[in-house]
């Protein structure tokens, strides 16, 4: 059986992380707080299961995030949960939706305020809504999308214009994962393998937990690029911002300026780093002698 819950706007329904519960301790959202008759903890747990969560009203900001995630931070393996359930909307959708979400499903039958999470609307198989899905879990199993977004067996372009914060969260896949135009923040956050090309600006925290695989961001990032960055390599045409590697503990940002924060610190590029830098970013070499290689050594 389904849950059936009442709501009026409540943000973080169906968050997996409970707005990060392990950083506030409660002082920011309550698990066993009820809404509609039904706790939050409720909600997540029949997720877990597989089950489906009917919400009647106003569904508020940050909808399902990490829908589908078991989280170390709360016990987990840190892997997708691949029998998660579904959350049907019938009403309307705050932003984020979708935050780092890896499976399950969430159907809205009214509007989504942008920017969107880690979702692409796939064809629905229940009318009268919109379906979403995880792009990391499209971008793994080559899931049919709707055009103008394309996806095969050898990866995703999405080009529908739509600003999305966490894209390709979690990717473990060695697929590619190409944007024509911007994202929003934390793009390529806890990635581990793969590809992701943006044809455009990035925002804040871009590769934010990164440990493995590629970023290639054709234009500029905002602050804190490569925090907490554990491996990888995530190359910026432009600009890396401010309060760059903040707290790197591995990896390495290629980027034409920024500041970085200590103990992070730029080098030149070597022969080889140069060539790669130059052929991934299109630049002829000549260009490519004013990147610098940023990092802990």
């Amino acid at each position: 059986m389904p849950l059936r819950i009442e709501t009026s706007g409540e943000k973080c329904l169906g968050d997996f992380t409970f707005d990060f519960y392990w950083q506030h301790q409660g002082s920011r959202l309550n698990p066993d707080e009820a809404v509609g008759g039904i706790s939050r903890r409720q909600m997540v747990e029949a997720l877990r299961k597989g089950q489906e969560v009917q919400i009647k009203g106003e569904a508020g900001s940050r909808l399902g995030s990490s829908l589908g995630v078991d989280l170390i931070k709360l016990g987990g393996t840190g892997r997708a949960m691949e029998n998660s359930g579904s959350i049907v909307v019938d009403g309307d959708v705050g932003s984020h939706m979708g935050i780092s979400m890896l499976r399950g499903a969430i159907y809205v039958s009214g509007r989504i305020a942008k920017p969107l999470g880690n979702a692409l609307e796939v064809q629905s198989d229940r009318t009268g809504y919109r379906k979403y899905v995880s792009i990391t879990e499209v971008l793994e199993k080559g899931l049919p999308v709707i055009e103008p977004n394309r996806s095969d067996q050898k990866g995703l372009i999405i080009s529908d214009g739509l600003i999305r914060d966490t894209l390709g969260a979690r990717n473990p896949s060695d697929k590619t994962l190409t944007v024509d135009g911007d994202t929003g923040m934390s793009t390529g956050i806890l990635m581990s393998s793969g590809l992701i090309l943006v044809e455009g600006g990035a925002g804040k925290n871009t590769g934010v937990f990164m440990r493995g695989g590629r970023l290639i961001i054709k234009g500029n990032t905002e602050d804190f690029t490569g925090a907490e960055m554990r491996g990888g390599e995530i190359l910026v045409e432009g600009n890396m911002g401010s309060f760059a590697c903040a707290k790197m503990k591995g990896g390495v940002v290629f980027a034409k300026s920024g500041r970085p924060v200590p103990p992070a610190k730029a080098f030149d590029l070597d022969q080889e780093e140069l060539k790669d830098v130059a052929r991934a970013l299109e630049l002829s070499p000549m260009y490519a002698m004013m990147y610098k290689r940023f990092g802990l050594r």
